[in-house]
């Protein structure tokens, strides 16, 4: 799975996407849109996180499928999905009542940009 260089609006998740689930780029894109005023913008939390963990396609390089940034994506879109139903569902609380949503928010998407500078030194 990766990030499509030639079929892209903004990141290039949905044309990436797209391909890898056979589907029709903008109908996803309007999909996204839709849950992420649904959600109210969670969604497109995700949408950050897809793109800052899955890698750009390269048109000269063959990049071989990694399933170990499969699971990791996989791993990141659950997390964010389990933190905004526990913030819809008011179970996502700290000891003083204080809702913990966006600081798991933040925790999560500093780990994700850290390890995309990281993986992305190496390369």
């Amino acid at each position: 799975m990766n990030r499509s260089f030639t079929n892209r609006v903004f990141g290039g998740v949905c044309g990436g996407l797209a391909v890898s689930l056979h589907m029709n780029a903008w109908t996803l894109r309007v999909i996204f849109v839709v849950l992420s005023v649904i959600s109210t913008g969670s969604v497109a939390l995700i949408y950050i996180a897809l793109w800052w963990t899955l890698p750009q396609e390269s048109l000269i390089i063959d990049n071989k499928r990694n399933i170990f940034l499969f699971l990791w994506t996989i791993l990141v879109v659950v997390v964010l999905s389990v933190t905004w139903i526990g913030h819809i569902t008011g179970e996502l609380v700290g000891p003083t009542g204080r809702d913990l949503y966006w600081p798991v928010v933040l925790v999560v998407m500093s780990v994700v940009f850290s390890l995309r500078q990281v993986r992305g030194e190496r390369q």
